[in-house]
């Protein structure tokens, strides 16, 4: 495919009913853009890290005039063609609908699904470390998973049907671009699927805060360096179903003061992750 020179040109864009930037009304309608196979990358520093993986196609950009000479650099590896817009701030809050983060929004069609399987087989090796998430519905918390993720060596994350698809605009603002870096793919068939991980010889641990729970330092200390790990995290307040808590091997957690009532999700990812130890972990 052709590439573009060091420098792209600039099209700038004088008016919101300009028919070229049309898409770009749509960028807060998550489901509307995921029908059409696309989602949105938000913040320089996340289309920064978007260009530089060259894994998914970008059809346009859309930025203030600060952000396209902050981006100069980085747009050598776009396809010859592919447009770069170029408007006011205050063209593009009204456009979108709303105030886009450090002027900077771009189109990118998603990639095919992952398979979970060949995600599974994959990590099966030696210090192999999968995420599973059931549930999980707030962006935010989605995009800090996947964030921590990326920091400590997860290989994959494996998702329950519902839940917050990570491509969704906030979850890869939030994770800083790591869901634009960490494969995932959703299991069908919950929670049985999660049985084909055993079958690998993942162990798989379910985050709680039952009483029955073990510290998740202890569990870490009795870890055979050669066994792969398969961590589990539920949604905030609900929690990991009975079912899915039943294909676990054991139910771990952080051990917190007494009387308090349980971390952030997203908060906890990272502290059992790291405690669990992996390739991003150098204890």
């Amino acid at each position: 495919m052709p590439r573009a020179g060091p420098f792209v040109n600039p099209i700038r864009v004088p008016d919101v009913s300009d028919a070229r930037i049309a898409e770009y009304r749509d960028v807060r309608d998550g489901p509307l853009l995921a029908e059409r196979g696309l989602f949105v990358a938000e913040s320089r520093l996340v289309v920064q890290r978007l260009l530089a993986e060259a894994r998914f196609v970008v059809r346009s950009l859309l930025v203030s005039e600060a952000a396209f000479e902050a981006l100069r650099g980085d747009l050598h590896g776009l396809p010859a063609g592919t447009p770069c817009y170029v408007g006011t701030p205050r063209l593009l809050s009204k456009v979108a609908g709303y105030h886009v983060h450090h002027g900077c929004l771009a189109l990118v069609e998603a990639a095919a699904p992952a398979d979970p399987r060949a995600l599974m087989q994959q990590a099966a090796r030696p210090g192999g470390r999968l995420l599973v998430l059931e549930g999980l519905s707030d962006p935010d918390n989605v995009g800090g998973v996947f964030r921590n993720a990326l920091g400590f060596g997860v290989d994959a994350v494996l998702l329950s049907p519902t839940g917050c698809d990570p491509l969704y605009r906030k979850a890869v603002r939030v994770s800083t671009g790591a869901t634009l870096r960490i494969p995932f793919a959703r299991l069908v068939d919950w929670p049985r699927a999660l049985s084909e991980l055993r079958e690998l010889g993942f162990l798989l641990l379910a985050a709680t805060v039952s009483e029955d729970a073990r510290d998740v330092r202890a569990v870490s200390a009795g870890l055979a360096p050669e066994r792969p790990v398969a961590l589990l995290l539920g949604a905030e307040f609900s929690g990991l179903s009975p079912a899915a808590i039943a294909q676990c091997d054991h139910e771990v957690t952080v051990p917190t003061r007494r009387g308090f009532d349980s971390l952030n999700v997203a908060t906890a990812s990272g502290i059992l992750l790291f405690a669990l130890g992996g390739p991003g972990c150098a204890h």
